[in-house]
């Protein structure tokens, strides 16, 4: 690990957020040899993080580097800028995501958000079968094309080994510069989570632009039909289309889980 130069870093606000405790996932379990935590330590981590909602705070890059986050609250900011322009922005600011897996290094701790910024194979889309001695190929006929990456990742940097400590409580608060643990998805926390303007739209059953899908089901329940394609600019748009139920039909139109237009005819 490089030595962090404090010119290229920033700083953005901090707030204590409440801990949860939820089942351990073995599978993102990744320990460095010279790591210090205890397994004790590592598994309370785990427990209580894996599958940990919060609002980001910062616009997140696709790709492998995600975002860079010293352990005293500052972000790597031409790191950041330098990702997002070069692999695009996979999250918004606000949106709520889902820590997926945890990684333990030596000096740092990586956080894979919503699945990560990078496509993953499909382990299951190619089976070898023996057969007389010979091995043949078997295709699932039911394998769907593995979806794109809509995550990122952040590692939290510290100055020397991580300390043979640390609580659940202890890792949100310094995480707390990109994410806002306060702010949950809304199977979670219900209408009261949103903001005024949102609850009002939901209450009438109406989308919004700006409203997660998350919030548009809320509002106006499952689409009938659901087409994506590509704009003009090349970013790739969802279409939710609601018709009937007494209503005009509706086109509700996302880009990366954000509603940026919202149509009827």
């Amino acid at each position: 690990m490089t030595a962090q130069n404090p010119g290229f870093w920033w700083y953005t606000g901090s707030m204590l957020a409440r801990a949860k405790y939820l089942p351990v996932v073995i599978l993102s379990l990744a320990v460095s040899a010279h790591a210090q935590l205890s397994q004790e330590t590592r598994f309370e981590i785990l427990g209580s993080l894996i599958a940990s909602e919060g609002a980001a705070r910062i616009p997140m890059p696709l790709g492998k580097a995600g975002v860079e986050l010293s352990a005293n609250g500052l972000i790597n900011r031409d790191k950041l800028q330098k990702e997002l322009a070069e692999n695009s922005q996979a999250i918004l600011p606000g949106k709520v995501v889902t820590i997926t897996a945890i990684e333990f290094g030596d000096k740092s701790i990586e956080f894979e958000i919503d699945h990560g910024g990078t496509k993953k194979k499909n382990i299951l889309s190619n089976i070898q079968i023996g057969v007389g001695g010979a091995n043949t190929n078997q295709q699932d006929p039911q394998k769907k094309d593995t979806p794109p990456a809509r995550g990122s990742k952040v590692t939290l940097l510290f100055p020397s080994k991580l300390p043979k400590e640390m609580t659940a409580a202890e890792i949100k608060d310094l995480l707390n510069p990109v994410l806002d643990f306060s702010k949950q998805s809304l199977a979670k926390t219900g209408i009261e989570a949103l903001p005024p303007e949102f609850q009002e739209a939901v209450k009438a059953k109406e989308a919004r632009v700006g409203m997660d899908a998350n919030t548009v089901l809320l509002a106006l329940g499952q689409p009938n039909k659901r087409h994506t394609e590509k704009n003009e600019e090349g970013i790739e748009q969802e279409d939710w289309i609601y018709s009937g139920r007494g209503r005009r039909t509706t086109f509700v139109t996302f880009e990366k889980d954000v509603v940026v237009k919202v149509t009827q005819y």
